[in-house]
C-alpha cells in the first residue's frame, strides 16, 4: 500500500482503475478543484514497475487484479468505504468492466449496464448495431484457422479484416485479401504482445471475429453524455498506416469535412448512443465511411487514448477528464461544440531497425513549434508498426488557422525522417 499526502473534504476524491498517463494528466490540468486520485493496479504490473505510477495528485495506489477478474470489485467498494469516492473511472480499456461494476454497485454515474457489455466484445457490438439498423459488414466469430478460411469462402474471397473481440489500440488487427494468408496472418495475430503494463501473473485469453472489410476514410467521434442526454459532441479525423495492419498514424481535432459528412458522422454517433442506452460517461466511437454510409466500427467507454482528450482541450478549451467528472455526477452543463483552434498528433514512421538519427524534427520544431515531442533515440531497435504500441514517436502541435495547422502538417511530413539501418 502507497499513501501520499491528505486530501481535504472539499476535494473530489476519484478512483481510478488501471494507469493512464492522458487521464492523470488531463486531471492535473483541471483549473480549479484538482481531484485526488486513488489508484488501484494489476499487483503483478506494480511490481515490474515500481514507482512510475506516482504522481502529485495520485492520493494512494493500491492493487486489485481487474483484467478479465471481479477482484477489484470488492477491493474498490471496500476502499470507498473509507475514502468516499465521488467517482470510478477505467484507466484502461480492460478496467472498464471491473469500473462500471464497481460504480454500479455504489450507485454512482456510469454508462449502463448495455453500453458497458457492448463496448468491452466487438461481437456483441456487431449485433447490436446490426440489430439498431446501422450500416454493418458481414461478421462472425471464429476459434480456428479453417473457420476464418469458411469465413472468407463465404464472402466470396473479398478482403476481411481478423480482429480480437476483447482487445484495444488495433492489437492483432490483421487484414486479409488472400486465402494463403490466412494461417500466417492468424498466428500473427495470435501472437501479438499486450506491451509493457500487461499483468504478468497468468495468461490472457483473447476471443476473435472476422467481418468484411470496408474502404473508406476513418474517423472518431468523441461523446459526453449526462442523464442520458448529450451534451458534447467531436469529430476527429484519422489517418490509418499501411496494410495490413491498422495502426493509427494522425489524429486532427476537429475534423474539416463538408457539413453533409459532419452531420453523417454526428448523427450516426447520437443514433448510436441511443442504441447502447447509455446514461452517464464518455464515448469514443470510431466510423469508416463508404460512400454515403458510415459504417461504426468499434465504440470504447473510457478516455480515448493518442492524446485525442489533449487536442479536444486545444481546439475547443475543454478539459475532457472534467467534463467527464461532471457527467458522472451531473453536474456539467452543454457545451459549445465549436473549436476556436485547430489541433493535431502526427506520429513518426520508420523502417524497422536501429535508428541511427532522427532528422528534420530540430528544423520542424524550431518552425513550428510543437507542444510535445516523443521520438526514439540512436540505438533504439524499431519493430514494424503495426498497432498503437509499436510506433516510434510522435509530435503534438496547435495552430490559430487550418491553414496554419495544413502548413505545419506538410512541413513534417516533408522534412522528419526516422534512420534505421538492419540490425
Amino acid at each position: 500500500m502507497h499513501r501520499r499526502g491528505r486530501w481535504s473534504a472539499m476535494t473530489r476524491r476519484v478512483l481510478v482503475l488501471g494507469h493512464s498517463t492522458g487521464l492523470i494528466e488531463a486531471l492535473a490540468r483541471i483549473n480549479s478543484d484538482v481531484p485526488q486520485v486513488f489508484l488501484l493496479v494489476e499487483p503483478s504490473v506494480l511490481k515490474a514497475h515500481p514507482g512510475e505510477f506516482d504522481h502529485p495528485i495520485v492520493n494512494e495506489i493500491r492493487t486489485a487484479r481487474f483484467v478479465f477478474s471481479d477482484e477489484a470489485v470488492e477491493v474498490g467498494a471496500a476502499w470507498h468505504a473509507e475514502v468516499g469516492f465521488d467517482a470510478v473511472l477505467p484507466g484502461k480499456e480492460h478496467a472498464v468492466r471491473a469500473a462500471a461494476a464497481i460504480a454500479d454497485k455504489l450507485g454512482m454515474g456510469y454508462p449502463g449496464a448495455n453500453a458497458v457489455r457492448a463496448c468491452t466484445d466487438k461481437l456483441i457490438f456487431r449485433q447490436l448495431v446490426e440489430d439498431a439498423g446501422f450500416p454493418t459488414p458481414q461478421f462472425r466469430a471464429v476459434d480456428t484457422i479453417a473457420e476464418v478460411g469458411e469465413f472468407f469462402d463465404a464472402v466470396e474471397g473479398r478482403p476481411i479484416v481478423l480482429k480480437p473481440r476483447n482487445r484495444n489500440g488495433s492489437l492483432g488487427v490483421r487484414y486479409i485479401d488472400d486465402r494463403d494468408d490466412i494461417p500466417v496472418a492468424w498466428d500473427q495475430s495470435m501472437q501479438t504482445d499486450e506491451g509493457t503494463h500487461k499483468p504478468l501473473d497468468r495468461p490472457l485469453n483473447w476471443t476473435y471475429l472476422v467481418e468484411e472489410y470496408r474502404i473508406g476514410p476513418e474517423f472518431s467521434v468523441e461523446v459526453l453524455v449526462q442523464a442520458g442526454q448529450i451534451v458534447f459532441v467531436n469529430v476527429t479525423g484519422k489517418t490509418v498506416g499501411d496494410l495490413p495492419w491498422f495502426p493509427e498514424m494522425a489524429h486532427q481535432v476537429p475534423a474539416v469535412v463538408p457539413s453533409p459528412l459532419h452531420a453523417l458522422l454526428s448523427g450516426s454517433a447520437r443514433r448510436l448512443v441511443r442504441a447502447l442506452e447509455v446514461r452517464d460517461g464518455l464515448l469514443h466511437s470510431e466510423w469508416r465511411v463508404q460512400g454515403e454510409r458510415a459504417y461504426p466500427i468499434e465504440c470504447a467507454v473510457r478516455f480515448p487514448g493518442d492524446r485525442i482528450p489533449w487536442l479536444i482541450e486545444l481546439a475547443y478549451g475543454v478539459n475532457l477528464a472534467d467534463a467527464w467528472l461532471r457527467c458522472l455526477v451531473h453536474t456539467q452543463l452543454p457545451i459549445d461544440p465549436v473549436a476556436e483552434r485547430f489541433a493535431a498528433i502526427r506520429f513518426l514512421r520508420a523502417a524497422p531497425g536501429v535508428v541511427t538519427g532522427v532528422r528534420g524534427l530540430e528544423e520542424f520544431c524550431a518552425a513550428h513549434r510543437p507542444l510535445e515531442v516523443s521520438a526514439p533515440q540512436p540505438g533504439d531497435l524499431l519493430s514494424e508498426a503495426r498497432d498503437s504500441h509499436s510506433r516510434p514517436g510522435f509530435v503534438v502541435f496547435d495552430a490559430r488557422t487550418l491553414e496554419e495547422l495544413k502548413a505545419a502538417t506538410a512541413d513534417f511530413d516533408a522534412m522528419v525522417r526516422v534512420e534505421t539501418r538492419r540490425p
